[in-house]
């Protein structure tokens, strides 16, 4: 009898374990559930202006709430400046190969009030992880590395980085469906990377008194300035 009024409870609890696991492996995630400080729910993103990994962290940070800040001062330095590209790949096809896109600070951005999040690099790789008897490659890693820096005012800049693997199958005979195939590993660590750089905001250690509290700060120091000179007067009238 007792077997029998368990049995649906640890039927019910099964369910819900195997749907919080197919969630899980779609990617899916509760709204408002990343725990991102509410320091944090205004920021200015500093990244290359028109790459696809902007537009899908602009997406993830709008899913999560958080409000994308226009600086209020105008950069002196253009968007073309600021992103550099570097390429390490070999002229021989299939070779191991390096990508970086690396955007800089503006300088117009250093004393802002408003928390800044900076994609400081963006590097895509490919290197060999097996061989077939011939020598030539069998299996690629593809990488996805993105280096980033969160600015707070009044504190140090902090620094995270978001690494993703992907392997891919190297078959000579089909080159052009092996391309596709690195396209859209590519397209799928770009939008993991968003949602795990987005995640990552979690990770900032917001100091105590560092945002909108200068005034406070200053309006503590004058209270215990007149207490103190308070009590050096009262300690003068005693006295005579």
């Amino acid at each position: 009898m007792i077997a029998s009024a368990l049995k649906p409870g640890f039927i019910r609890l099964i369910c819900i374990f195997f749907f919080t696991a197919i969630l899980g492996g779609c990617g899916f995630h509760l709204k408002n559930g990343s725990g991102i400080p509410n320091e944090l729910r205004n920021l200015t993103l500093v990244s290359s202006k028109y790459s696809d990994l902007t537009r899908l962290i602009k997406q993830e940070l709008r899913y999560n709430q958080i409000n994308l800040v226009v600086p209020a001062v105008t950069s002196t330095t253009s968007d073309e400046y600021l992103t550099t590209k570097t390429d390490d790949s070999s002229d021989i096809v299939g070779e191991d190969s390096t990508q970086t896109k690396t955007t800089a600070m503006d300088p117009a951005l250093l004393n802002s009030q408003t928390p800044i999040l900076r994609i400081m690099s963006e590097s895509t790789g490919s290197r060999t992880v097996s061989l077939y008897s011939d020598a030539t490659a069998a299996e690629y890693e593809l990488s996805y590395v993105i280096k980033m820096e969160v600015r707070l005012p009044n504190q140090e800049p902090q620094y995270f980085t978001v690494a993703l693997q992907r392997d891919q199958l190297n078959n000579s005979q089909e080159a052009l469906a092996r391309s596709r195939e690195s396209e859209l590993l590519q397209r799928e660590l770009r939008e993991a990377a968003a949602q795990q750089v987005v995640r990552t905001l979690s990770q900032v250690i917001i100091e105590p008194q560092t945002i909108g509290d200068n005034d406070d700060k200053t309006e503590l120091s004058e209270a215990e300035l007149n207490i103190e000179l308070n009590t050096e007067l009262h300690t003068e009238l005693e006295t005579n």
